[in-house]
Formats: C-alpha cells, sequence, structure tokens
C-alpha cells in the first residue's frame, strides 16, 4: 500500500511538472517580455527608468500642445508688441539716433 501510494505520488508530480512545462497554447505572449526585461533587475530597472522619460516626454509634448491651442492668442509669446507702440518708445529712439 505504501509503495502504491509513493508510486502514485511521483506519477501525479510528473505529470504535473510535465503540464507546467508546456502549455496547450504554447509559449505566452508576456514570455517575450519577461526574457527581454525582467530577467536582469539592471534590465528592469533601466527599462523602467528608460519608460518614464519617454512617457514624460509624450505627456509633456502633448499636454503643452493641448494648452497652446486652447490658449492660442492669449499668451504671452502670441502678443504682437509691434501694435503697442507708445510716444516713450518714440522718444527713445530719437535720443538714440541723435546720440549717433
Amino acid at each position: 500500500m505504501f509503495a502504491q501510494r509513493l508510486l502514485r505520488t511521483a506519477r501525479v508530480r510528473a505529470m504535473s511538472t510535465q503540464q507546467k512545462l508546456t502549455s496547450v497554447h504554447g509559449k505566452g505572449s508576456l514570455d517575450a517580455i519577461y526574457a527581454a526585461f525582467m530577467k536582469n533587475n539592471v534590465t528592469y530597472v533601466s527599462s523602467i527608468v528608460v519608460a518614464a522619460v519617454l512617457f514624460e516626454g509624450i505627456y509633456g509634448t502633448a499636454t503643452s500642445a493641448l494648452w497652446e491651442s486652447m490658449n492660442r492668442g492669449r499668451l504671452y509669446h502670441h502678443v504682437d508688441w509691434t501694435q503697442f507702440k507708445s510716444d516713450l518708445d518714440e522718444e527713445e529712439e530719437e535720443e538714440e539716433e541723435d546720440d549717433e
């Protein structure tokens, strides 16, 4: 009895190990990602840092473009300052011409 139980336990373990090694559907879709990025700690941390920098660049560009489009004509660098010439500006220009 003990031998049969031991044999049955060994057989079940062997079958479950074999099932774990080979999947019905083959390798999973995340196996390639795991092998490329998560197998080594340095590679994993580097991947996270690079992804964060790329995400920040894309997100920053997108939000800046959205802000510019929503506030077109209202921001400081959109103002045409030549339209706001005053008398003081003309006097300063005349003084500069006189000095030369």
